[in-house]
């Protein structure tokens, strides 16, 4: 299971009227672990990943339970990391077989493809046995969310040196004016 493709999508779009991140997930044919045993071992790893269930929306019948799995545990691993409840949903990518489309309301666009590549990878990991270090994890995703709010130093000072620039250079323009106007009356 993999991400090949992901848009982000201003609000009032064609699936939310929220800023959104669209997806489309390929599932591989492996079905090695049945659907009920990945989302009890899933569950084991995020005990609040039974309420986030009723929080994506299934548009079509034939998505398999491991891609609305995904989608739940992206929402999850954002509720943890952020505080951040939102409702998605899930959905077949016509004539492309294997291929679902995911959408996901954000409100931290730097944590929104990051979370949702997390929850790839971690159910990945479980479906195939594999071990997956969820706090850390989980404090990438707080640090992304971060990072949005908080301007870095250097950008900061830079907006300050151009805007002094500005202010400087429109300064002497209105001075010469003034010179002009005095001296040719």
């Amino acid at each position: 299971m993999k991400i090949i493709d992901q848009r982000y999508l201003d609000s009032d779009n064609r699936y939310s009227t929220q800023p959104c991140l669209l997806s489309i997930l390929e599932m591989d044919e492996d079905s090695s672990v049945t659907d009920l045993a990945l989302e009890q071992r899933l569950q084991a790893a995020l005990p609040g990943l039974r309420e986030q269930r009723g929080l994506v929306g299934v548009r079509c019948a034939d998505v398999p339970r491991a891609v609305a799995l995904v989608q739940q545990t992206a929402i999850e691993l954002r509720r943890l990391a952020l505080n951040e409840v939102t409702v998605g949903f899930i959905g077949v990518v016509p004539r492309m077989r294997g291929r679902y489309r995911l959408v996901l309301p954000y409100a931290s666009r730097a944590a929104a493809a990051a979370a949702l590549a997390m929850a790839t990878q971690l159910v990945s990991a479980v479906r195939h046995g594999r071990s997956f270090n969820l706090k850390a994890g989980l404090a990438r995703l707080r640090a992304l969310s971060e990072r949005r709010t908080q301007p870095r130093n250097a950008s900061l000072m830079q907006s300050a040196r151009k805007f002094l620039a500005v202010s400087a250079s429109t300064i002497s323009t209105i001075a010469n004016y003034a010179k002009l106007k005095k001296h040719y009356g």
